[in-house]
């Protein structure tokens, strides 16, 4: 087993407690679900020269979630892990469990879960014990100083942030388990001045704090944020593209938040009761949504942002095939949903923290197509130009002389219970034999559906590391994605540029 960190140590150390009080459930009767967590993150940020703030935070706790025969349930939670207040904790929780059902509490289905004992830690979790804020600091300063050489008259901020997040979960039945997501990212802010001022971002991401060290992850990096800064600097001065519907080209960040937001959130059981993709409280499983070559996909990635092997109730998170080539198949279940919208577990449940009821989520989400086009170095290489001359090499714009490519994704949200969505992009290029032209960034909205349907073409591996942070009911996770580099839309009147 690999050196595991200070916080990964003290969740080690809690077998007794997780016994005590599995033995204790099982002496009331109840089933019990043993949550424990530790974590501790760390902030650098600098703007515009200055160390604008330095900050580290830690915290620990438990959180028992308690099940009665009859399918009520309640939560309690502790910040710390002293085994007498541990185990009045459950006997609170058991009590205003079996109370329930005098407040007119409905009983909730719940799936039967296979116990499982396992362990996922990382290599190198001992970096985080040694973090040293003060150089990081520093090379966040070296690092401004030298885009700003790059890119004047542009206002730049630069955040490194790092988080270990240990968990240990342990139910009743015997189940075991225990992981450790290590997640580090640097981000960059880019501002223009003047009346129209325009905010661009760039990110990278790792599962370790020596991120700043890694030469090859900061040549990525420099190169997104110098493009990121230019085109802060550029956009004021550009024109607004006209709405309407059009051929589009979108790239990678862009495609996962149309996973993330449009079938990955509607995709989640707990909320079928109203979802597009539900019928009645049931998946529409085998339902045509997408064109045959096309499919989402969500699931953990070693080393990802987003990454989580376990779930939130300690059952191991399957990949889920949202959409198969075209048609719908699985759905992002947790213990309680799965039942009751007639599709297998997937043990998709994510908690914030230890004092958070388990939600189904996504991890990493993905776009993928059958036999992508080839397009070859890195998606860093590829400006509107090299764009252009893909789509030219692969007959797009023999097929549609003028093309509008949309770069990057800066939020949005999607009606789940219609499929509808509305998105921002970063930019907007307009793509012809002829050359290119950079646009303001405008909405692109329409239904999922009709984008799924849309896409015709795809350039590139997949690249997954679109990263972001997903709320839902008070809660928020990290979360990232992705697709191939570029993903070609053909025109349809259900998607449109600049609202509808």
């Amino acid at each position: 087993m690999p050196d595991p960190s200070r916080l990964v140590s003290e969740l080690e150390q809690l077998s007794g407690l997780a016994r005590a009080l599995g033995d204790r459930a099982r002496r009331r009767g109840a089933f019990l679900i043993w949550r424990a967590q530790a974590r501790a993150v760390t902030r650098v940020a600098v703007k515009s020269g200055r160390v604008e703030d330095v900050s580290t935070s830690s915290g620990s706790g438990h959180g028992v979630h308690v099940l009665t025969s009859e399918g009520r349930t309640a939560l309690a939670s502790r910040d710390d892990f002293l085994p007498g207040p541990a185990e009045e904790l459950f006997d609170r929780a058991a009590t205003a469990a079996e109370a329930a059902a005098g407040l007119g509490v409905d009983p909730a289905g719940f799936a039967s879960l296979t116990p499982e004992t396992a362990r996922a830690i990382p290599d190198g979790l001992q970096a985080f014990d040694r973090i040293d804020l003060a150089g990081h600091a520093r090379r966040l300063v070296e690092l401004e100083r030298e885009l700003g050489g790059r890119v004047p008259d542009v206002t730049l901020a630069l955040t490194f942030a790092t988080d270990l997040d240990a968990w240990r979960v342990a139910r009743s039945d015997g189940a075991d388990v225990l992981w450790a997501m290590p997640r580090c990212s640097l981000r960059l802010s880019a501002s223009s001045s003047g009346d129209s001022r325009h905010t661009v971002g760039a990110a990278i991401s790792g599962a370790s704090p020596t991120l700043l060290d890694d030469s090859e992850a900061m040549t990525t990096f420099l190169k997104r944020a110098e493009e990121a800064a230019r085109l802060a600097r550029a956009l004021p001065d550009a024109p607004v593209h006209p709405a309407g519907a059009f051929p589009l080209v979108i790239d990678y960040a862009l495609a996962k938040g149309l996973a993330h937001e449009a079938f990955g959130h509607a995709a989640e059981a707990d909320g079928f009761r109203s979802s597009v993709l539900a019928k009645g409280g049931r998946f529409r499983s085998g339902d045509e949504v997408g064109a045959s070559h096309v499919s989402v996909i969500d699931e953990p990635v070693p080393g990802d942002h987003a990454w989580q092997p376990f779930s939130s109730t300690g059952v191991r998170r399957d990949r889920a095939t949202i959409v198969d080539h075209g048609r719908l198949r699985d759905a992002l279940t947790d213990a309680w949903s799965a039942g009751p919208s007639g599709v297998r577990l997937t043990g998709a449940d994510r908690a914030e923290s230890f004092r958070s009821a388990p939600l189904p989520r996504m991890t990493n989400i993905r776009i993928e197509i059958d036999a992508p086009l080839h397009a070859p170095g890195r998606f860093e290489d590829y400006g509107p130009a090299e764009v252009r001359d893909l789509l030219g090499a692969a007959g797009v714009l023999a097929r549609h002389p003028r093309v509008v490519y949309l770069s990057g994704y800066s939020g949005g949200q999607v009606n789940p219970a219609t499929g509808d969505f509305v998105f921002n992009c970063k930019s907007i290029y307009t793509i012809s034999p002829g050359g290119v032209a950079l646009h303001k960034p405008a909405i692109f909205s329409g239904s999922m559906f009709d984008a799924l349907h849309a896409i015709r073409e795809g350039f590139g591996p997949l690249l997954l590391d679109a990263i972001g942070t997903c709320g839902k009911w008070g809660q928020s996770v990290p979360s990232s994605g992705g697709s191939h580099y570029f993903l070609v839309l053909e025109p349809s009147p259900g998607i449109r540029l600049g609202g509808r």
